[in-house]
């Protein structure tokens, strides 16, 4: 950030912008210091291991997933559910995914392999070449079919692990008031409010043009939200010429965290 205002000499200016990089290194060594505290943490530990049990899927399952349920988190299928204490419940829509099925062709691939004696020995030519054989193998294609997936949010039972604590605290309903209209002129988007299941608090549909928050939510925890979402719309919405658009998830939310927490120190919101 460089000051320019004028009327002050370049030793104030120069003072000015050393103050305000001073504050910027300060909120990212907090960040720093934040994320080590949350990866050293039991409580992730123990998500990471919850974590660990499901399918990483294909990139376009994953846009499929996305496509019709913007807010899923973390999906699997039926059986999966069960086998983690979870049920499934009753009258919910599964998400629809390709699977990969193999089959047997009526073809036969012809290869070579080197030629060995029933000891397993390997064979030699007279010349002292090792010695080939031709083996027939059946080939296989590679189908899918239509399966169904389900995201923990339709989902009732064993409690699922929470890697971090919701933030607690009420602000003054007018400066609340003027975060959201601000957040509406830079996103362009009215932000909804919906009862959503699971360990989502929001989501950015870049499909729908949409930033739902979980409501019922404290009001620190609704407006970090609300940060996070935002800055989702801001650096990753691919109709944007933006290069953070193109990166990968998980650098996605890490640059929309980071956003979401410097705006929250802005407002006092501890993080």
């Amino acid at each position: 950030m460089v000051y320019t205002r004028k009327g002050y000499t370049p030793e104030e200016r120069a003072a000015y912008n050393a103050q305000k990089q001073a504050e910027m290194d300060e909120m990212i060594k907090r960040i720093d210091e934040g994320v080590k505290a949350v990866f050293q943490s039991d409580k992730y530990k123990e998500y990471l291991k919850f974590a660990s049990k499901f399918t990483d899927y294909s990139a376009r399952n994953t846009l499929l997933i996305n496509l019709q349920r913007p807010d899923a988190t973390l999906v699997a299928a039926y059986g999966k559910w069960k086998q983690l204490g979870r049920q499934v419940e009753r009258g919910q829509m599964g998400i629809e995914i390709l699977a990969p099925v193999a089959y047997k062709t009526n073809q036969v691939l012809e290869t070579e392999r080197p030629a060995v004696d029933e000891f397993g020995n390997q064979l030699y030519n007279p010349d002292g070449t090792e010695k080939m054989e031709t083996v027939e193998k059946p080939m296989t294609g590679l189908a899918f079919k239509k399966v169904y997936v389900f995201d923990v949010s339709q989902t009732i039972g064993k409690e699922l692990p929470d890697p971090v604590t919701e933030l607690t605290g009420d602000i003054d309903s007018a400066r609340k008031e003027a975060v959201f209209a601000a957040l509406k002129k830079v996103t362009g988007i009215d932000i909804e409010f919906k009862d959503i299941k699971g360990g989502a608090k929001g989501y950015y549909s870049a499909t729908n043009n949409e930033i739902v928050i979980k409501s019922g939510m404290s009001d620190a925890q609704t407006l970090k939200t609300a940060f996070h979402e935002a800055a989702h719309n801001l650096l990753h919405d691919p109709a944007k010429d933006i290069v953070t658009n193109k990166s990968p998830r998980n650098e996605k939310e890490v640059q929309a965290e980071s956003v979401a927490f410097m705006v929250a120190e802005r407002f006092g919101i501890d993080t």
